[in-house]
């Protein structure tokens, strides 16, 4: 079956500026979504449910897509350089809403008053790595779950240095890869980057040069397909 975000005669999601080369759609990206994340950030915004994740994806994408903000509606998967080519094990495109509506009860049942700024960015932590495995999007999901990082801990209360997460997207990126591993996961990466932007402090930044044994500058965005790939479940 063919992907239906994508022209029929080129693999390019299909776009509001109808633009057909891959290059021309990727500088589009880079000119408008960052200044969208940007008018945001001075716009504001409280994040009191994990839908509001929509919000911030149709703000950022709407004007290249027309169904930004909309869940997708096909499953899909992503070759991963870190893990020799297999896919993170996504949410089906049947089960997002139930998954959401899931993580959704456990979002609301936290008091964030209650908790001291450990156990805060715990429970962050743990929110964000279930909401990027759910890959609510066809496209666009890290950065807006980076914008939705930023927008709770501000919202909870806790300092949060974004252009360092920004500085370092590639191993936060790697991070939540490897938190979505199941019984393989190694939280500790996205644990550990999110607490590290929570401080005002100057980091050594070859801190973050590899994860895991994986030298971060070799990753390169690999695209989504609805191709049938291994996924993590698979790995032995």
């Amino acid at each position: 079956m063919r992907d239906p975000y994508l022209y029929l005669d080129v693999d390019v999601l299909i776009n509001k500026k109808n633009i057909k080369d891959q290059n021309q759609l990727d500088k589009l990206e880079e000119d408008i979504v960052p200044l969208r994340m940007i008018a945001l950030r001075k716009q504001g915004l409280t994040i009191t449910s994990v839908f509001d994740i929509q919000k911030i994806h149709s703000f950022l994408f709407s004007s290249i897509f027309d169904w930004a903000g909309e869940f997708r509606k096909i499953t899909m998967y992503k070759r991963e350089p870190m893990l020799n080519g297999y896919s993170v094990d996504y949410t089906p495109s049947d089960y997002i809403k139930k998954e959401m509506n899931d993580l959704e009860k456990r979002f609301l049942s936290i008091n964030w008053e209650e908790l001291d700024n450990k156990q805060k960015i715990n429970n962050v932590a743990s929110i964000i790595q279930e909401l990027w495995q759910i890959h609510c999007f066809r496209e666009g999901n890290t950065r807006t779950v980076a914008l939705f990082l930023y927008f709770l801990l501000k919202t909870i209360g806790v300092h949060v240095n974004i252009d360092f997460l920004g500085k370092n997207a590639k191993y936060f990126r790697n991070a939540l890869v490897l938190a979505s591993l199941y019984s393989k996961s190694k939280p500790e990466y996205l644990f550990g980057i999110i607490a590290d932007c929570t401080t005002i402090k100057n980091l050594a930044t070859n801190k973050y040069e590899t994860i895991n044994g994986y030298e971060v500058d070799k990753y390169s965005y690999q695209n989504h397909t609805t191709e049938i790939i291994k996924t993590v479940k698979d790995i032995k």
